[in-house]
């Protein structure tokens, strides 16, 4: 959807809006209106009280934030902005600015946001803010190529996001490996889509990484190709399958993203030195 706004850039910005089952509401973190937009500066906007939270990122530019009972605050790019939108809000947007943004609630939500706002204030920055970014870029981009993400995967990336902006008030940041979390998120994410014709150029661009950089650094966090962490994420998935379930090779190939049965067996053969079904039967023996 695109918005309708004064001082939105129509043409660069996109939201979308989500409806928890029922089920899900009394469960999870769920996203209630997420999106990306691209405010020119002089962007205003007051609102009374909704029943839910906002958070986002601003990836380029400035904003001043107007938290009921506190003098304004001014976020710069590479901050994080926490609004309780239970409270009337009011924000503008002072520069020119890139902003990914999120609507959200659930059981925990609140629980959040007390222990969030109390340590480190409704505008902060975190020492790993990629980790987090690159999550709610992930629920954006589920919504935005139609294709329906799971309740408990969504909550999972809120629980990632809203747990990263948690430690921000920490007074010493734990150091991690450089682009240990983007390496960590494209691992993730190559298990989770074995069936799908995952191209280095599209896992790079997860990273945020030119093509060159990333393969170096992914070889660097797991001492393999991405091309050959992907064969073996795949065979040791076909693995479980032929050890745990009754499926036909068919089936397998498709659920793990072999190209056929043929080229299936033929790798199979190269790594384990038998046939897929001469592996089941000695598991199962």
């Amino acid at each position: 959807m695109k918005p309708a706004e004064r001082n939105v850039v129509n043409e660069q910005s996109e939201h979308y809006r989500y409806r928890p089952t029922n089920s899900g509401a009394k469960v999870f973190l769920y996203p209630e209106w997420l999106g990306s937009y691209r405010y020119v500066a002089g962007y205003k906007l007051n609102r009374g009280p909704l029943d839910n939270f906002l958070l986002f990122f601003i990836r380029s530019g400035r904003f001043g934030i107007d938290i009921p009972g506190k003098d304004r605050i001014v976020a710069h790019a590479g901050d994080f902005v926490l609004i309780d939108c239970y409270e009337p809000q009011s924000y503008e947007a002072l520069a020119d600015s890139e902003v990914l943004w999120i609507h959200f609630n659930g059981i925990s939500a609140r629980m959040y946001y007390d222990f969030i706002s109390e340590r480190a204030g409704n505008v902060f920055s975190t020492a790993n803010s990629q980790f987090a970014v690159n999550r709610l870029r992930r629920i954006g981009e589920g919504f935005r190529g139609g294709v329906r993400m799971s309740e408990p995967l969504m909550s999972r990336y809120l629980t990632d996001i809203l747990t990263e902006c948690a430690g921000s008030g920490d007074a010493v940041a734990e150091e991690t490996p450089e682009h240990q979390y983007a390496m960590e998120d494209v691992q993730d994410f190559i298990v989770a889509n074995l069936a799908q014709p995952l191209t280095n150029d599209e896992l790079a661009n997860m990273a945020c990484m030119s093509r060159g950089y990333f393969i170096k650094e992914f070889r660097r966090a797991t001492g393999l190709t991405p091309h050959a962490f992907l064969v073996k994420a795949r065979m040791d998935a076909a693995k479980r399958l032929l050890a745990r379930t009754d499926d036909s090779l068919k089936r397998i190939c498709a659920k793990c993203g072999f190209s056929s049965p043929s080229a299936f067996c033929l790798a199979f053969r190269n790594a384990e030195g038998m046939t897929p079904l001469e592996y089941r039967r000695s598991v199962r023996q």
